[in-house]
């Protein structure tokens, strides 16, 4: 790609990758299926660029990485909380151009690990106390239970026995590292994800352009996981100017993000010229 300006300037991009995961204890995590394959592939694809001067890959613990070069540098962050103060950090210290947010973030954190038998304790607990006072709703009772279970008695070995019978997960709601972006990258081209299951097109477009709108950026990689389990991954890149690409395949699929990125970054994206140029190919 013809990069005008890297006699000027050369671009830095920060590119997350792979999969979130909560420990339970020291030797156990609940995690997800993201890979990092697909941020692997993107951040390949923008070392191969002359006019990228920088690549700060911030995965996962297992994520793939891509092959490295001068250009690359790693930084590792495995849950959510660790991902969030990377990403502060990483925004803080560095003056990025281009931020590509494909890391599969956890939508839940693990709060506390307990047993079925002390849970239900504290909620007769609850319930008997509050039984013996008068005038108590039972929508009181019921908050009181509630904040039992959300902060319960919890399991504080380092390794919890595989004797014990069952176990009880309280997880709560994580924040959304992609709300972070726009507010300490003011400048930067920001590329967003969205991966639904088993949606049609209109879906994948309408929710796409509303995580464009919600979070200020420029362009969503809107995918469907009923294609990527059917081994032909399908990526449909949406800007802020409702312009579209489409690919099939990660190699492919890490090129429109990195072709649309950069020349977003130029100010003078063509997806026609593109298109163009595929079908010589």
């Amino acid at each position: 790609m013809n990069c005008w300006w890297q006699e000027m300037k050369k671009i830095k991009a920060l590119v997350t990758s792979g999969g979130t995961s909560e420990k339970i204890d020291d030797v156990r995590k609940i995690t997800n299926s993201g890979t990092g394959a697909l941020g692997a592939a993107i951040a390949h694809r923008f070392m191969l660029e002359e006019c990228v001067g920088e690549v700060t890959y911030l995965c996962s613990a297992n994520a793939v990485r891509p092959s490295g070069t001068d250009k690359l540098r790693v930084r590792v962050a495995d849950d959510v909380l660790s991902v969030m103060e990377a990403v502060k950090d990483e925004l803080a210290e560095n003056e990025y151009d281009i931020i590509v947010h494909s890391m599969a973030i956890g939508d839940y954190m693990l709060k506390a690990v307990t047993e079925p038998a002390p849970l239900a304790e504290m909620i007769v607990d609850k319930a008997v106390l509050s039984g013996d006072a008068k005038g108590v709703s039972r929508e009181t009772l019921a908050r009181m239970v509630e904040d039992s279970i959300l902060d319960p008695h919890a399991i504080k070995e380092k390794k919890i026995s595989s004797d014990k019978d069952s176990l009880v997960f309280v997880m709560v709601k994580a924040p959304k590292v992609i709300a972070l972006f726009r507010g300490l990258a003011p400048n930067a081209v920001i590329c967003g994800f969205k991966l639904l299951a088993g949606v049609g097109r209109e879906e994948l477009i309408s929710v796409s352009r509303g995580l464009l709108a919600k979070n200020k950026l420029d362009i969503v990689l809107a995918n469907d996981m009923d294609t990527i389990r059917a081994g032909r991954h399908k990526g449909l890149l949406i800007d802020k100017y409702g312009r579209f690409a489409e690919a099939e395949g990660k190699p492919a699929i890490a090129d429109i993000i990195v072709h649309g990125s950069i020349e977003l970054f130029n100010g003078r994206y063509d997806y026609e010229q593109q298109r163009e140029e595929q079908s010589e190919d």
